[in-house]
C-alpha cells in the first residue's frame, strides 16, 4: 500500500515537470527558421509513415515484435533472465524472473527500430563512406520515430498491465517526458537551431515556475 501511494505521489510531482518541458519543447520548435535537406528528409519520413499507417496498413506484427524485444532487452540490461518470448501478429508476451519499472516501460520509452537503424548506419560508416546516404538515413529515421510514437499512443489508449508496475500516473508522466525529450534530442542532431542542453535547462526553469505558481496558489507565499 505504501509503495502504491509513493508512486502516485511521484507521478503527481512529475506533472509540473511534464508541463515545464512541454513549454520548453514548444519554444525550441519555434527556433527553426529554415528547412534544410536533412530536415526535409526527416519530415518527409514522418509524413510518409503517417500516410502509410493511415492509408495502407498498420505494421502491427513489427510493433509487437519490437515491443516484446524491448521488454526482453530491458530485463537483460537490469540483470534479469528471459524465460519465454512470444510475438504474434497482434499480441505477444515476455516472461522474466523479475519485473522492474524499466522492464515494464522500455517499449514505450525506446524507439527500438530507430535505435537499430542508427546503430546500423553508424556501423556501416566504419567501413564505407555513407555520406551519400544521409538523406535516406534521415528519411528512415523520421519514419521509424513516427512508427514508435503512433504505436505508443495507440497502445496507451488500451488498458496496459505494463503501467501497473509503477502506477498509471507515474508511468504516463515518464512516458510523456522521455518521448518529447527523445524527439527534441533527435531534432537537435539534425537542426542546428535546436540545442538539447538549452532545452534541458529551459525545461528545468519552466518546471520551477510551475511549482512556484502551485505553491503560491496553495499557500499564498
Amino acid at each position: 500500500m505504501f509503495g502504491r501511494i509513493l508512486r502516485l505521489l511521484l507521478g503527481i510531482l512529475l506533472i509540473p515537470v511534464d508541463i515545464g518541458y512541454a513549454v520548453a519543447f514548444s519554444d525550441h520548435l519555434m527556433t527553426v527558421r529554415q528547412v534544410r535537406s536533412s530536415e526535409m528528409a526527416f519530415l518527409l519520413g514522418i509524413t510518409g509513415y503517417l500516410a502509410f499507417h493511415a492509408l495502407v496498413a498498420a505494421p502491427t506484427r513489427a510493433y509487437v515484435f519490437g515491443h516484446e524485444l524491448m521488454h526482453a532487452a530491458a530485463a537483460w540490461a537490469t540483470g534479469g533472465k528471459v524465460k519465454s518470448f512470444k510475438a504474434g501478429a497482434k499480441k505477444g508476451s515476455v516472461t522474466t524472473d523479475k519485473v522492474t519499472t524499466l522492464t515494464a516501460l522500455a517499449p514505450y520509452l525506446v524507439p527500438v527500430y530507430a535505435v537499430l537503424w542508427g546503430l546500423l548506419y553508424g556501423a556501416a560508416g566504419l567501413f564505407w563512406d555513407t555520406s551519400g546516404w544521409a538523406w535516406t538515413f534521415f528519411f528512415v529515421l523520421g519514419a521509424m520515430l513516427a512508427f514508435h510514437l503512433v504505436f505508443t499512443v495507440t497502445a496507451l489508449k488500451q488498458k496496459q498491465s505494463d503501467l501497473e508496475v509503477a502506477g498509471p500516473v507515474l508511468s504516463l508522466g515518464l512516458i510523456f517526458w522521455v518521448n518529447i525529450t527523445l524527439v527534441l534530442g533527435t531534432m537537435a542532431l539534425i537542426i542546428p537551431e535546436v540545442r538539447f542542453i538549452s532545452y534541458l535547462t529551459d525545461g528545468f526553469r519552466y518546471t520551477q515556475h510551475v511549482y512556484q505558481a502551485i505553491i503560491t496558489q496553495l499557500f499564498g507565499t
